[in-house]
């Protein structure tokens, strides 16, 4: 996917979760880690952190 989002000519955000492998795969791009809680309808939630990574630096445009 990183090789894909690395050819296209527009600008890209994508929101995944944060992981190693996904830091060491997407290292050529801005990434801003942003923490949330998961949640499932009745249950309990769960501290989580996604990464939003673009091909833009955070400021420009929509991040």
């Amino acid at each position: 996917m990183a090789e894909q989002l690395a050819g296209i000519h527009g600008r890209f955000i994508l929101s995944i979760n944060d992981r190693p492998e996904i830091r060491e795969t997407f290292a050529a791009f801005e990434m801003e880690e942003v923490r949330l809680k998961y949640s499932v309808a009745a249950g309990g939630s769960t501290d989580a952190a996604e990464l939003i990574i673009a091909n833009f630096p955070p400021g420009v445009g929509l991040i």
